[in-house]
């Protein structure tokens, strides 16, 4: 008991000569924490967003405007590119091959968008074009795509001004969930193949009834809205 005594003593004596060193010490211990805890935040949340990106190529379909002719019409333009070239891209077996294959078809893809557009009564000139650009966050029903950079096929068709409709093209999503207007198990699996286990768990973090999943997609979110 003495010795626990005279410890206390001069521990309370360290305290007296040297409380602002101690105080300086524990100030520096929680910033030297939070600093790391931000640092492996933003590197966890690049690893995520850049995994994905590396992965997949995305299908991005730009309306003329915001008018329920010109919507409907970019749904119709969809369903036409997706009818013709689905069975084409289903056979690639990578993101590269996707790439290729998109690269080879690029004229083609849009010659036929614009006889889509033609047919339905209107004279939109139609680009396509192979891209690498930034999308923001979005919902895709049920799976959740942080925001950030990736491959896509872009379509514009007129001005280009109007609500834009996206999919994924590899691993091969569009071609089932277009028509069932939802993601499937099918598609689910698809991705789950593609993707690793934690990208996966991430991009599904909606599914889970775990809360992990939800907060590891929260700071991919959280860093990819501010890069």
């Amino acid at each position: 008991m003495e010795r626990i005594y005279q410890f206390g003593k001069l521990v309370k004596e360290l305290w007296k000569k040297e409380k602002w060193y101690w105080c300086a010490a524990v100030v520096i211990g929680v910033c030297f924490s939070a600093a790391f805890g931000a640092h492996w935040t933003k590197g966890y949340s690049q690893m995520i967003q850049g995994g994905i990106s590396a992965k997949v190529v995305r299908f991005h379909v730009l309306a003329n405007s915001d008018s329920d002719e010109d919507q409907a019409l970019k749904l119709k333009v969809r369903d036409q590119v997706l009818k013709e070239y689905g069975e084409l891209l289903s056979a690639c077996e990578s993101k590269e091959e996707t790439l290729a294959a998109l690269s080879a078809a690029k004229e083609e893809i849009c010659k036929s968008a614009q006889k889509e557009v033609i047919a339905q009564g209107y004279d939109y000139p139609v680009s396509v074009s192979l891209v690498r650009e930034e999308f923001p966050f979005k919902r895709y029903d049920d799976l959740i795509f942080p925001a950030g950079i990736y491959d896509a096929l872009r379509i514009e068709i007129g001005d280009a001004e109007g609500r834009n409709w996206w999919c994924v093209l590899y691993p091969q999503m569009c071609y089932v969930d277009a028509s069932w207007g939802f993601s499937t198990g099918e598609s689910h699996q698809r991705l789950k193949n593609t993707l690793t286990d934690e990208e996966f768990l991430v991009v599904t973090a909606m599914e889970q009834e775990k809360i992990t999943p939800k907060i590891k997609f929260k700071v991919v979110e959280w860093w990819q809205e501010r890069e």
